[in-house]
């Protein structure tokens, strides 16, 4: 089964991963969960052991982020993971998988329940804590999720908000405490139409990265055509928590990136094999660069992270998009300027 994974150390201090418990786990401090695509899986640790290095190099690239931060990452059973997808995007609104209902008990519901148990047949028992306590407890949860992690992401507030009403929570109050989890999806392959009001969302999508083209002609044919022409970047609020941020990204392979405190210029390297003549602009880089001449999106994702992480209280969708403390004002002027111009303002209802 699918797992969550975090470093610790051995008896001769050098770091290893280790899969968690989670019928024990309490997230008690600002955590960072990293929700990974098709290839990271159980069988694969070195794709784990990057996704861990990959996430904690976001933040440890970014000023503001505030004190040190757990960071975990999701990995997928296997490639057969993959019919989820399809699974979910028929049934968006109420789609669970098994795993992903573990992950969800194991995350979101000792924050919102006490003595919260899952029975062997699957029924879940606690005790709702008070709407403001569970609000402040799920501000410690930050969801980061890559492509097919995007899918696990809604699953996870499906399964929430559905054990929540389980154990007494009226589907208001669950609802706004699930707000309080802020989640940032790239490469997005579920569907943010059909995802309004649930966890603080930014949903990223390349409008010429093939593989989210694909899926948005399959599930949202008409967004897909107005989206094949469209280049500049553009965000837009789809409800009052969440907005969808497009742009067309740059199809060269390399970037210019941050690593021990110098700019280095690396590769992007390909998510399909060589063979296939093919490019996707699939790739995790083409979201999380910080270099503005490989993706309009560049920074957007360090930023949100690091305001993510470091919040007090309820965070709105641009206010995730600001720059955080300890950026030089120069970057940040330029970035402040960036933002304004791509924003759409929401229609006012007539």
């Amino acid at each position: 089964m699918a797992k969550l994974w975090r470093k610790t150390r051995d008896g001769n201090n050098k770091s290893k991963i280790q899969d968690v418990d989670l019928s024990t786990l309490r997230i008690d401090k600002p955590s960072l969960i990293y929700l990974s695509g098709f290839f990271t899986q159980d069988s694969t640790p070195q794709y784990i052991r990057a996704s861990l290095k990959n996430t904690e190099d976001l933040l440890a690239n970014c000023p503001g982020a505030g004190a040190p931060v757990d960071v975990y990452a999701w990995s997928h059973e296997g490639l057969k993971d993959v019919f989820n997808l399809t699974a979910y995007s028929i049934r968006p609104g109420s789609r669970a998988c098994p795993a992903v209902r573990k992950l969800a008990a194991g995350v979101i519901m000792p924050l919102v329940a006490k003595d919260f148990k899952v029975d062997s047949k699957g029924k879940v028992s606690g005790t709702p804590l008070p709407l403001d306590e569970a609000k402040k407890n799920l501000r410690n949860i930050t969801l980061f999720g890559y492509s097919a992690g995007s899918i696990t992401a809604q699953e996870c507030f499906n399964a929430s908000l559905q054990m929540m009403q389980d154990i007494g929570y009226k589907e208001k109050d669950a609802r706004e405490a699930l707000s309080e989890v802020v989640y940032i999806g790239v490469g997005v392959m579920s569907r943010p139409a059909r995802e309004k009001n649930r966890f603080t969302s930014l949903f990223l999508e390349a409008t010429n990265d093939k593989i989210v083209r694909l899926k948005n002609r399959l599930w949202a044919p008409l967004r897909a055509i107005f989206a094949h022409f469209a280049n500049k970047l553009k965000i837009e609020p789809i409800c009052d928590n969440g907005c969808i941020i497009t742009a067309a990204v740059a199809k060269k392979n390399w970037e210019f990136r941050m690593r021990n405190g110098e700019t280095v210029k690396e590769k992007v390297k390909s998510l399909l094999p060589k063979w296939m003549l093919l490019k996707s602009y699939h790739e995790l880089p083409r979201y999380v660069t910080q270099d503005e001449e490989l993706s309009p999106f560049a920074k957007m994702v360090h930023y949100g992270l690091a305001n993510a992480v470091a919040r007090k209280g309820p965070l709105d969708p641009l206010s995730l998009l600001e720059p955080p403390p300890g950026t030089d004002d120069k970057t940040a002027a330029a970035y402040r300027e960036k933002i304004a111009k791509a924003y759409v303002k929401p229609k006012k209802p007539k």
